[in-house]
């Protein structure tokens, strides 16, 4: 495409958004006027009748009668221009995405993996989280998936870091908490009192009593999550959480704060020492900013975290510069490793084509490059705690070295991103008035796809009033009204048709004017426009 020509056609674009600004303010300024002076005139009018100034009357209704004569045809200039300046700056908007058209056919959804693997090479990223990726994860490292029905995947990638399995997904959580509901009502009572002069006299209070009832409420949240399998350190357990050691500076409170946590941990390791438990490292520092006290073998923690890895993760801990400092928790099972950094859970990870789509050329080449530097700093950083660790970058699992996992249909990780990514809103059930946990069960597959049942499980409210009794002032109890909403789960379900493809080899040509998986879902009725296309996956719902 042309850059100096669409360069050009975004500054004859600005220029027009400048003026219909500048008209659109113009016109409002003339209409607000004539307002104020009809409405001015009409006051002044009926003052003037009122009073018996007639004259005074008559000259502000024809004041009221002939400003607004004089504007209009001003204001209807303006207007004309107005609807001038619009059609060329549509028409000219119309032109810079032609302009455009190009390049935005050119984004795909590998994007991001294509140059997070050209980055970083040891990192191979799968087209698309496969049944044989997931069973290798559950039968080789022993990892427990089962998500139930409060845990949807909302994005996922899968692939290997320097030969063993990985999985990185954004959750969308649910768990029933609580909220409490407010209510208050008004009493009023009659006292005899005695006033300054000693006589008797009536008054009447008033008093708010107020009142609250607790009552279950659905909450949800968003959680990043990276799934490791390693081999080594085949029966070691631990568990670690951000810790505010980690953010201390070096002032005296913070040095105070660090020899506090050691000194609690060398008196651990004391007890532990007698019954074979903890013991703490030579690296008092890093025992105490990484504080994993509940490992099950110190011998192979050891061989984890070896003094090399143990600068490394304290580098990884204190830095939130390059990084984000310590913003993970980090519990390894055996061979399988989970870290949760937060900071995932503020990027967006999906790597949508229609996100870089624009029509200025200028601003495409700098959004583009700003969210995949930030997406790979936000990937790499949710690896770090791996890639600390010398003995998992010399270790590959076996199936690696001598397995395949070619030729697999996509996981359920997958069918629940599609899904979410086609947007909740569309599988909830219509009284539904809360966020919807997507779960999909995969169903027949006849070789050019598979079928994917998707059920949405939302809530729906019921208004409630509880009457809380409430002691009064005036000696009473009385029921104050407190609304408040009970929630009862709804599902729904409806019907995905998913098929893999190469969206590189799926390219709309002169030869072949309609993709393979086009005709793949017309063939089962299903239109066109309402499929998807994520990385190498193709889906569409099923009416």
């Amino acid at each position: 495409m042309d850059e100096a020509a669409n360069a050009a056609t975004v500054r004859t674009l600005r220029g027009f958004e400048r003026e219909v600004a500048d008209a659109g303010s113009n016109q409002t300024l003339w209409k607000v006027l004539r307002g104020v002076v009809i409405i001015v005139g009409v006051v002044c009018a009926f003052v003037a009748y009122d009073t018996g100034q007639w004259l005074w009357g008559i000259g502000a209704v024809a004041a009221a009668m002939l400003v607004p004569a004089t504007l209009n045809p001003l204001i209807r200039d303006i207007g004309d221009r107005l609807r001038r300046l619009t059609a060329d700056r549509d028409s000219t908007l119309a032109t810079a995405w032609t302009q455009m058209a190009p390049l935005n056919a050119l984004y795909t959804w590998d994007i991001a993996t294509r140059l997070v693997q050209q980055t970083v090479p040891r990192l191979d990223f799968d087209p698309y989280f496969t049944n044989a990726r997931l069973d290798e994860l559950r039968e080789e490292f022993g990892w427990n998936d089962e998500n139930g029905r409060d845990r949807s995947i909302l994005c996922c990638y899968s692939g290997v870091l320097n030969g063993n399995p990985f999985a990185i997904g954004q959750t969308l959580t649910h768990w029933m908490g609580s909220k409490t509901y407010h209510g208050s009502r008004t009493i009023s009572w009659k006292e005899r009192v005695r006033d300054s002069d000693g006589k008797w006299r009536t008054v009447t209070r008033f008093e708010t009593l107020r009142a609250s009832v607790t009552k279950p409420f659905p909450e949800y949240a968003e959680e990043p999550v990276v799934i490791f399998g390693n081999e080594a350190a085949p029966d070691l357990t631990f568990s670690r959480g951000p810790s505010a050691l980690s953010g201390a500076d070096d002032g005296l409170i913070a040095r105070w704060r660090k020899q506090r946590a050691i000194r609690r941990l060398e008196a651990k390791s004391r007890r532990g020492v007698t019954d074979g438990g903890f013991t703490v490292m030579a690296n008092r520092e890093f025992d105490a900013l990484f504080n994993a006290t509940d490992r099950n073998h110190e011998v192979q923690f050891r061989l984890l975290f070896t003094a090399l890895a143990q600068q490394e993760m304290l580098a990884l801990l204190t830095d939130d510069e390059v990084g984000y400092g310590d913003d993970f928790r980090f519990v390894k099972d055996r061979k399988i490793n989970i870290v949760q950094p937060r900071h995932l859970a503020q990027r967006d990870l999906t790597g949508d084509p229609t996100l870089f789509h624009g029509y200025e050329l200028a601003q495409a080449r700098r959004f583009f490059t700003e969210y995949h530097t930030e997406l790979f700093r936000a990937l790499y950083f949710a690896l770090a705690p791996l890639l600390t660790i010398p003995l998992y970058q010399q270790h590959r699992s076996h199936r690696d070295i001598y397995g395949d996992l070619a030729g697999s249909r996509t996981c359920y990780w997958e069918h629940e991103t599609v899904a979410n990514h086609l947007g909740e809103e569309r599988f909830a059930h219509p009284a539904s008035v809360t966020r919807n946990i997507l779960k999909t069960t995969a169903r027949a597959d006849d070789g050019a796809g598979q079928g994917v049942r998707v059920t949405a499980y939302g809530f729906r409210g019921i208004d409630r009033v509880d009457q809380v009794s409430v002691y009064g002032g005036d000696g009473r109890y009385h029921n104050v009204s407190v609304p408040w909403v009970e929630y009862r789960e709804v599902s729904q379900g409806r019907d995905l048709f998913v098929s893999e493809i190469d969206p590189r080899a799926e390219a709309v040509t002169d030869a072949a004017p309609v993709p393979s998986w086009h005709r793949v879902f017309e063939r089962r009725g299903i239109p066109v426009e309402r499929a998807l296309i994520r990385r190498a996956i193709a889906a569409a719902m099923v009416s």
